[in-house]
C-alpha cells in the first residue's frame, strides 16, 4: 500500500512541474525560449530535406530503372508482334491508315 500512496503523489508532483514549465515560456507553451523553437524548426526542416533527398534517390535509383525495364520489355514485345504482322515498311512506322496516304517519290521507286 505504501507504493500506491507514493505513486499518485509523484504523478501530482510531475504534473504540477509540467504545468509550470508549460505556463512559463514562449507563446506556444512548449519551448522555454525562442532560440529553442528556432533550433527545433531548423532540425525539422533539416530532417524533411534529408527525407526528400532519400526519396529522390529511391526514385532515381530503383523506381525509374524498374519501370524502364518493364516498359521496354512491353514495347519491344509490341514492336516484334507488329513486325511479324505487317513487316518492315510504311505500315510498320505509320500505321495502316496513314500508310495509305503517304506517297513515295518516283525517284525512290526506280
Amino acid at each position: 500500500m505504501a507504493s500506491s500512496a507514493t505513486g499518485p503523489s509523484r504523478q501530482r508532483a510531475h504534473s504540477s512541474a509540467a504545468s509550470i514549465s508549460i505556463s512559463s515560456g514562449s507563446s506556444d507553451g512548449y519551448f522555454d525560449s525562442d532560440d529553442e523553437l528556432d533550433y527545433f524548426r531548423k532540425q525539422q526542416q533539416k530532417e524533411w530535406e534529408e527525407g526528400m533527398e532519400q526519396l529522390q534517390v529511391l526514385v532515381s535509383a530503383v523506381l525509374i530503372p524498374v519501370l524502364g525495364k518493364w516498359f521496354g520489355r512491353r514495347w519491344s514485345g509490341w514492336l516484334y508482334d507488329r513486325y511479324l504482322r505487317v513487316g518492315l515498311g510504311k505500315t510498320f512506322f505509320f500505321g495502316e491508315y496513314l500508310a495509305a496516304f503517304i506517297k513515295v517519290p518516283a525517284s525512290k521507286l526506280s
